[in-house]
C-alpha cells in the first residue's frame, strides 16, 4: 500500500483530522489523488462510516484545491455526490485538468445509463448557491466542449434519457446557452459528434443522439444528418 496511504490510516486511527489537512499540502497530485480515492473507497466499503469520511474529504477540500488528477476519476454519480460537499469550496467545480476538463466534463462523458447525474447537478444550481458550478457548466475544454456537448458528441453510451434526466439536461442546456450568449463553438461539437459517429460499430448514431443534438445546437435534426452524411 502507498506511503500515503498508510499514514492517512494512521491519521484517521488517532482521530488527527488537522494533521490530515495539514499534511495534504505536501503531497504530490498523485498522492492527493490517493488519498481522496482511499476515502471514497472506504466510503463505499463501510456505508456506517460514509459520513465520517466524507467530511474528512470536504475538510481537506475545503483547505486545499481539488488535485487535477482526481478530475478524470470522478466519473460516476455516486463519486460526484461524495466530493460534492468539498466542490463547493475553492472553485473546485470550475478547476481544470491538463486537458482543461473540470469534473462535469469527466462525468458527463463517461456516464452510464443506470447511474445518470443531470437532475442531480440541475438540483445543484437550484437549491446551492455556487458560482464555480455555474462557471464549470460553460467551461470548454482542449477541443472547445462543455460539459453537456460532451456528454452528447463523446460519450459512447446509447440510450433514451428517464424523462426527468432529459428535462434536466434540456435545463443544463439552457443554463449554458444563458451563461456563453448562445456561443457555441459549433464546429468543435461537429467535428466530435463525427468522431463518434465513426467509432461506432453500425457507423451511425441513434436518431435519439441525433435528437440530442440538434436540441443542442438549436437547429433542425435534417441539418445533423446532412453533415454527418457528406463527412462519412
Amino acid at each position: 500500500m502507498d506511503a500515503c496511504i498508510n499514514q492517512l490510516n494512521a491519521q484517521m486511527q488517532q482521530h488527527q483530522l488537522p494533521a490530515i489537512v495539514d499534511s495534504f499540502v505536501r503531497l504530490t497530485d498523485a498522492q492527493q489523488t490517493l488519498q481522496l480515492l482511499h476515502l471514497y473507497e472506504s466510503a463505499q466499503r463501510m456505508s456506517v462510516k460514509y459520513a465520517y469520511l466524507q467530511n474528512i474529504a470536504s475538510k481537506i477540500l475545503s483547505q486545499h484545491v481539488l488535485p487535477k488528477e482526481l478530475i478524470a476519476n470522478i466519473q460516476s454519480l455516486d463519486k460526484l455526490s461524495f466530493f460534492t460537499p468539498g466542490l463547493k469550496f475553492n472553485n473546485n467545480f470550475a478547476q481544470q485538468n491538463t486537458q482543461q476538463q473540470n469534473v462535469l466534463h469527466s462525468l458527463f462523458s463517461n456516464c452510464s445509463g443506470s447511474n445518470l447525474p443531470f437532475n442531480y447537478v440541475r438540483s445543484l444550481m437550484l437549491f446551492e448557491s455556487n458560482e464555480s458550478l455555474l462557471q464549470a457548466v460553460q467551461q470548454v475544454d482542449q477541443n472547445g466542449l462543455t460539459a453537456v456537448a460532451s456528454y452528447i458528441a463523446k460519450n459512447p453510451t446509447e440510450h433514451n434519457l428517464p424523462k426527468h434526466e432529459f428535462s434536466a439536461l434540456l435545463a443544463l442546456m439552457e443554463v449554458e446557452f444563458k451563461q456563453t450568449q448562445g456561443n457555441i463553438n459549433t464546429a468543435s461539437f461537429l467535428k466530435a459528434l463525427l468522431t463518434l459517429c465513426q467509432a461506432s460499430p453500425t457507423k451511425s448514431l441513434s436518431d435519439y443522439k441525433i435528437l440530442l443534438s440538434g436540441a443542442y445546437l438549436r437547429c433542425k435534426t435534417e441539418q445533423i444528418d446532412r453533415y454527418l452524411a457528406q463527412h462519412k
